[in-house]
């Protein structure tokens, strides 16, 4: 669990930090030698669902670790203490609920003198980030597409010399297809006058040197022609740690080609800026904003971009201090890329939360000279949210009690003196309104399922009671084969609603006369696989691959209820053939649980 800490706590003393960490909005924690933890903030324990009581009973960082990564956290704190280069680390972190929450973890090591006494990680929680992360690939996917079609040749060149990257235009510079150019030394694309600069200024710059970033090389093309082309390059780190060059080549051959080609790509990037949905700002080196687009402007309520154009960054993200500038600033002159979230300010004062990317931006020589941010407004996520809520509560309360005056109503038709017709139609309002409320009160169970906590949960008493309820209501006598009579799984109160719903399809969806459900099961190492299946007309193969697809109608809600609560236990959930091979004899659902106990 290595990492590089956002703060530095070894300079203040422990008292003062951990009043510091009580105010972060990230997680922290303090562990000993012995990786015991002794203190959290309060950040961590909503993160971990503890409370102080188990902190003071004691805890220990295994226990907050799937188990599969506790042997690597273990290694990483053991090279952390003996000076290892610090690095971040992608963790599945344990809930006191069972929940897993996916998370990146920083890490460094507390010392007294030369002692290692503790370490303290700062963890980031990434389980939220799926919908922000979704509207910033959609703007990768343009930035992609934006290199991918430039008109000017782009390449990559790794730590060996080697081209791994290579776009159209570059194809078109030297002649040659992409399979003639992937994996080949960059060297054999060059003229013999071009070879010893330009290895020698590529070694140089690998060393970290500061080297000429353009210069003019010679091309040979594949029909014989040479080319002079225009060279920029400069290196980046990737994620493995490897140093490689990013490469600009444009055919100067021809003078009046390489303008057009440069106002094209000049053409396509104001265009791509001015027309996107997010809103994108640059700064310069002292961190005054120097460009913003349309889109920015209308985000924050601004007429025109000369009113946000040379004042400070922190005059539109509301928090900022002086010091969180300056923080910035010396990651973007270290070449680091970002994602965080921020509030905006409007021009009226009101505030717009925003995901945000930001870059730097370098001179062809390499030096700093400000950064490039798109911000991404997501407060119509938040608000659709809020509707949502509020529509599964109109849903749940006012529409069911309006089906119940309906029911009511139906009710005081119900005497003798009716005609047949308005006995009908008293049955089809009485159906209707009680298999509405039957899907609400699905709903209505879906929804309490998600905050309520896991406990162990004798699956075979909630199986026996759904089946006896069952044959009362259908008059179904599920045929049951040799089960334990106890088995012990993590589950919450809703577990009868998914066996239920599984049993229950199985007989109304079973257009068979002689209506037959067979229940089973048996155990593999440390699950419990319990099998339900019908004599009815069975699925296509297809139709079983997406039989628990939210996305799909197939059993409504009653399905994606199964789903979710399936997934909520750690649960397994597939459709089988009753009988391989012949899906016309039956269906037969597999749920295989964890076992806690036999």
């Amino acid at each position: 669990m290595k990492g590089s800490s956002p703060t530095k706590p070894t300079s203040l003393a422990p008292f003062q930090f951990r009043q510091l960490a009580e105010e972060m909005p990230l997680a922290v924690i303090e562990l000993d030698a012995n990786l015991n933890i002794v203190h959290v903030n309060s950040s961590a324990l909503d993160l971990l669902g503890l409370k102080l009581s188990d902190i003071e009973a004691g805890v220990h960082a295994d226990q907050l670790v799937v188990p599969e990564q506790v042997r690597m956290v273990h290694e990483g704190l053991k090279q952390l203490a003996a000076g290892a280069k610090p690095t971040s680390m992608s963790l599945r972190l344990l809930r006191r609920d069972g929940v897993q929450v996916l998370t990146e973890v920083f890490a460094q090591p507390l010392k007294s003198g030369s002692r290692v006494t503790g370490f303290l990680a700062y963890i980031f929680d990434l389980s939220r980030r799926a919908a922000k992360e979704e509207k910033i690939g959609e703007e990768m996917d343009l930035l992609r597409a934006f290199v991918e079609h430039a008109s000017v040749g782009i390449c990559v060149i790794d730590d060996k010399y080697q081209i791994e990257y290579a776009n159209d235009a570059l194809c078109d510079i030297t002649g040659t297809s992409r399979s003639e150019i992937l994996g080949h030394d960059f060297r054999e694309f060059l003229h013999p006058d071009s070879i010893a600069l330009t290895a020698e200024r590529y070694r140089r710059r690998q060393a970290g040197e500061q080297v000429p970033a353009e210069y003019d090389i010679k091309v040979p093309h594949k029909d014989g022609t040479l080319r002079i082309v225009e060279f920029t390059s400069r290196t980046i780190t990737s994620r493995r740690g490897q140093t490689k060059t990013v490469a600009q080549a444009v055919d100067a051959t021809e003078e009046r080609d390489r303008e057009s080609r440069l106002q094209t790509s000049e053409h396509r990037y104001r265009t791509l800026v001015e027309t996107m949905d997010s809103g994108l700002a640059v700064d310069d080196d002292k961190s005054s904003i120097v460009l913003v687009n349309a889109a920015l402007c209308r985000m924050l309520g601004y007429d025109s971009s000369e009113d946000l154009v040379g004042r400070p960054i922190t005059d539109m993200i509301y928090g900022w201090s002086k010091e969180d500038v300056e923080e910035k600033m010396k990651a973007r002159r270290a070449g680091r890329v970002e994602h965080y979230d921020v509030d905006l300010i409007r021009k009226s004062g009101a505030l717009v939360p925003a995901m945000v990317a930001a870059s730097p931006l370098f001179d062809p020589v390499g030096k700093y000279f400000g950064s490039f941010a798109i911000f991404t407004d997501v407060s119509e996520l938040k608000s659709a949210e809020e509707e949502a809520r509020f529509l599964l509560d109109l849903l749940l309360h006012d529409v069911g009690n309006q089906l119940q005056l309906i029911l009511a109503g139906a009710d005081l038709l119900d005497n003798g003196s009716v005609t047949p017709e308005v006995e009908n139609a008293r049955r089809y309002v009485t159906e209707g309104a009680n298999r509405c409320i039957e899907l609400i009160n699905k709903v209505r169970r879906a929804e309490e399922a998600k905050a309520e906590p896991l406990v162990t949960v004798d699956l075979m008493d909630v199986l026996d009671a759904e089946i006896h309820l069952l044959s009362r209501q259908y008059r179904v006598e599920p045929e049951v084969g040799l089960l334990p009579e106890h088995l012990y799984i993590l589950a919450d109160s809703s577990l009868n609603h998914l066996l239920w719903n599984l049993m229950e399809n199985a007989v109304k969806h079973n257009s068979s006369p002689d209506k037959h459900l067979w229940i089973n099961g048996e155990f593999s190492g440390s699950t419990f696989e319990l099998r339900i299946a019908d004599n009815g007309p069975g699925l296509s193969d297809s139709k079983k691959r997406q039989f628990f697809d939210p996305r799909r109608r197939y059993g409504g809600v009653g399905l994606h209820l199964v789903h979710r609560l399936a997934d909520k236990y750690g649960a397994w959930v597939e459709a089988k053939d009753r009988v391989a091979g012949s899906p016309e004899q039956g269906l037969e659902v597999r749920v295989r649980f964890l076992v806690m106990s036999q």
